[in-house]
């Protein structure tokens, strides 16, 4: 009897070793996680005034209830930068959650002042300021980060201006899945999808581990026809 009630008792320990082995650590695998999104977005002003171009990219953190908690620019152009702060402090916001529960977490946008008369495909990217979490005692949360990215050609049809606002939805590799669209401008916005599926990003992570997220991408197009001089 004794050793039966051993053998058990070791089979048990053993179940007890293996289970502790194979299932993931809670914050290096995140299960049930549902990343930030963007509910509500309006246009973006692009001044004739200025014949700067290019992407600038913020963090947008936000708290358990889906408020602004501050916006942090990772990629500046001093001349566009106050327009697309001003503009993303008006959007609605979904909070993230994990099992569930509503947390802190943050959401990229990257918003793309595009004026028709550039002739370029890629959009040369400065290198990204490093990411600041809002909370340093939580999980870490790390946005995805953006590789590469190209202009959207303005359609030759097209006498239209304004900002066609993308919800991307990012897998755990990276890679582009579904795109919503948020806010659309007649003539612009299958332009808009067209250069967004040629992007390229970096998986965004919970703790150690790749997590699927959502990216905003706002591509604000401005009809001028020469450049400024």
């Amino acid at each position: 009897m004794k050793r039966v009630l051993r053998t058990t008792a070791g089979l048990w320990l053993l179940s007890l070793f293996v289970l502790s082995v194979a299932a993931p650590n809670g914050a290096q695998r995140p299960r049930g996680f549902v990343p930030a999104d963007v509910v509500y977005a309006s246009d973006i002003p692009y001044s004739a005034a200025t014949g700067a171009a290019g992407v600038v990219t913020l963090a947008v953190n936000l708290d358990d209830g889906g408020n602004i908690i501050n916006v942090q620019v990772l990629r500046d152009i001093p001349e566009l930068t106050s327009a697309a702060l001003v503009a993303v402090h008006g959007w609605t916001y979904a909070a993230a959650s994990l099992d569930g529960k509503h947390i802190p977490s943050t959401l990229l946008v990257n918003v793309v002042f595009d004026p028709a008369y550039l002739q370029l495909k890629d959009i040369p990217l400065a290198p990204a300021e490093a990411f600041q979490a809002p909370d340093p005692k939580a999980t870490p949360f790390a946005p995805p980060q953006l590789l590469a990215a190209a202009y959207s050609p303005y359609p030759s049809d097209a006498t239209v201006e304004g900002a066609v606002v993308l919800d991307a939805y990012l897998s755990g590799g990276g890679g582009i899945g579904k795109v919503t669209v948020i806010r659309a401008v007649p003539l612009l916005t299958a332009a808009a999808l067209g250069a967004l599926k040629t992007w390229k990003f970096a998986a965004a992570a919970y703790g150690s581990a790749p997590v699927a997220a959502k990216v905003v991408v706002a591509m604000v197009f401005r009809k001028s026809a020469m450049p400024l001089q």
